[in-house]
């Protein structure tokens, strides 16, 4: 699921991982750059903050965040995700933003999924393709119900969701830029405590977004988790990402004929091209908060029935049965560039 809020200062990730990253049938989630042409990224020296959070200027801010997700079931009271270090690619070139000596974790679900700042670098004038958060695992966990549940992040999955959506998310296995950047004979094992999980996004920094940048990034952690029949929890990284004062937010309640919430249903967010641009579900109220959208019109179809990009299957509950699988939504929905838009009721 996705969620935003204003951040206001540099590059701000959710992780990356906030409310809910797509594509629509068979179309994949465009990772395309921003509209104006290609700047070369111009180093400005030091590349590395260790462990340095907060302040603007000439910085590279990383945000974290997600509204609580349904994970079979299971309703999640913290998702915590460990950083050790976070990169920005421009044309396959790998450019290490920030590290720490320890991994800083963050509970991507604080603040009901406002993005949380966990981490600040050196800004590279220019517009990059893709960001990465490099994840300790043994740190990364979920607590639901009282209970600490370790996260597995599953590398190489090319796993979508019913509509497609999940295939703008790369994992790999290690530091993908340590990896890239050895010279070492032979290459260096990965650290079987470590993925890079890239995603695609309009990040153009220190560019038209003076006088500071920042990214906000979306975990989508109903996408991203899942629990096996053992138990065990398991992440396939479904993200999205954008430049933060270029995407918005749609929140809204999903009501059945009889005026109760519809809970555990999924609302898709698609933009105009046929793209699904962000996944969330509904609450115990039927309430949700699609974030992490690009500015512009969008149509929202509602599922009660739904496969996640990471194999959980969602039945919804308190959804007519007139209203079948799915049902279409409003259309033409205008997101407003860094804001959120309310729709108040829709009826299932």
């Amino acid at each position: 699921m996705k969620r935003s809020t204003s951040i206001g200062a540099v590059l701000g990730l959710i992780a990356v991982l906030s409310g809910c990253s797509g594509s629509s049938g068979s179309t994949v989630p465009s990772t395309s750059g921003a509209t104006s042409a290609k700047t070369t990224p111009t180093s400005p020296g030091s590349k590395h903050v260790d462990g340095t959070l907060g302040g603007v200027g000439n910085k590279l801010k990383v945000y974290l965040g997600d509204a609580p997700p349904v994970i079979n079931g299971l309703i999640p009271t913290s998702i915590n995700i460990g950083i050790d270090a976070v990169n920005v690619v421009y044309q396959g070139q790998i450019i290490n933003i920030a590290t720490y000596s320890t991994p800083y974790v963050v509970n991507i679900m604080a603040n009901n999924g406002a993005p949380e700042d966990v981490g600040v670098g050196n800004v590279y004038t220019g517009n990059y393709d893709h960001i990465q958060f490099v994840v300790d695992v043994p740190t990364s966990n979920m607590v639901a119900n009282g209970t600490t549940y370790p996260i597995s992040f599953l590398t190489g999955q090319a796993t979508q969701s019913s509509v497609g959506f999940g295939s703008g998310t790369v994992t790999t296995a290690g530091n993908a830029a340590t990896l890239a950047n050895s010279t070492a004979q032979p290459a260096p094992t990965p650290n079987p405590n470590q993925v890079t999980m890239q995603v695609g996004g309009q990040f153009d920094l220190l560019g038209a977004l003076l006088p500071a940048a920042e990214i906000q990034a979306d975990f989508n952690a109903l996408e991203s988790l899942n629990q096996t029949s053992s138990g065990q929890i398991v992440a396939v990284p479904t993200m999205v990402a954008g430049a933060t004062l270029n995407v918005g937010n749609i929140t809204g309640t999903v009501l059945n004929q009889a005026g109760t919430p519809v809970t555990s249903a999924v609302v898709v967010a698609i933009d105009a091209n046929g793209v699904v641009e962000n996944t969330a579900n509904t609450d115990a109220n039927g309430n949700f908060i699609l974030d992490t959208l690009t500015g512009g019109v969008f149509q929202l179809m509602i599922y009660n029935n739904y496969t996640t990009a990471s194999g959980q299957n969602l039945t919804a509950s308190g959804a007519d049965a007139s209203m079948g699988a799915f049902f279409q939504g409003p259309t033409g929905i205008a997101v407003p560039a860094g804001a959120t838009l309310s729709l108040g009721t829709l009826a299932d």
